[in-house]
Parts: C-alpha cells; sequence; structure tokens
C-alpha cells in the first residue's frame, strides 16, 4: 500500500494534465466545423434563437471561438485559469439555457467540462504546463 501512496504521490501532476487534455480534446472537437467553416455558424445561431438566447448569431460566435481558443490553451497550458473561468461561463449558460431539462446522457458534457473548468480554476495548470514553465522561469 505504501508503494502506491508513493508513486501516486509522485505522479501527481499528470493528473491536470490529463483534465486538461481530455476537455481540450472535447472543447476543440465540439467546435471546430465551425470555427473553420466546414458547417455555417446559422446552425449555431439557430439553436441559440430556438432557446430565446439574446443576440444569436453575436452568441454563437463567442461561443465558438472561446470554446476554440480555451481548448487550445488548456491543451497546451496556458493561461489556465482565465480560460477556465471563461468556461465555467460558457458551461453555467450552456446548462442553464439548453441542459437543466435533458437526461444525464445528453447533458454530461455540459456538466463535465463546468467540473472540469472548476477543478482547473481551483488548482491551476499543473507542473506539465506552459504556465509553470513561465512561472519557474519569472521566479528564477
Amino acid at each position: 500500500m505504501i508503494k502506491f501512496k508513493k508513486f501516486f504521490a509522485g505522479n501527481k501532476e499528470y493528473a491536470p494534465l490529463a483534465l486538461r487534455l481530455v476537455a481540450a480534446w472535447r472543447l476543440i472537437a465540439g467546435v471546430y466545423t465551425y470555427a473553420f467553416f466546414s458547417k455555417p455558424i446559422t446552425e449555431v445561431k439557430g439553436f441559440f434563437q430556438h432557446l430565446g438566447m439574446p443576440f444569436p448569431l453575436a452568441s454563437a460566435y463567442i461561443s465558438v471561438y472561446a470554446q476554440l481558443v480555451c481548448g487550445v490553451l488548456f491543451a497546451i497550458g496556458l493561461w489556465i485559469r482565465p480560460a477556465a473561468l471563461l468556461m465555467i461561463i460558457n458551461f453555467i449558460v450552456a446548462i442553464l439555457a439548453a441542459h437543466l431539462k435533458d437526461s444525464v446522457t445528453t447533458s454530461f458534457a455540459a456538466w463535465a467540462l463546468l467540473a472540469i473548468s472548476i477543478s482547473l480554476l481551483f488548482f491551476g495548470a499543473g507542473k506539465i504546463s506552459i504556465d509553470n514553465f513561465r512561472r519557474k522561469n519569472l521566479l528564477s
């Protein structure tokens, strides 16, 4: 049992990396077709219009590009806390506007991304990140 504790204590820096990479993958995969114009952004606008969101076209662009940029930031471990805060706001709005009455299966991704973003806001990017590299070099 002590070997397990020692192993996990010595490798805990991989946990935030795993969270960041999974979240980045889902964020980027969810929006890249709209961000790079494979699909028209008007599909997102129509969905937001259906939900009664204000300024549906502007909201669509903001949501799509925020998820894309934050996904990239999560992947590389840069500016994690600001990116996490932006994703917390994004997914609270998504859950309140679109997922409150959905099944667990349908709404799980939004809830999981919210939880990961909250974790990253509190704990930061971890040792394996550009944030940590920059912090170490600034303090040296």
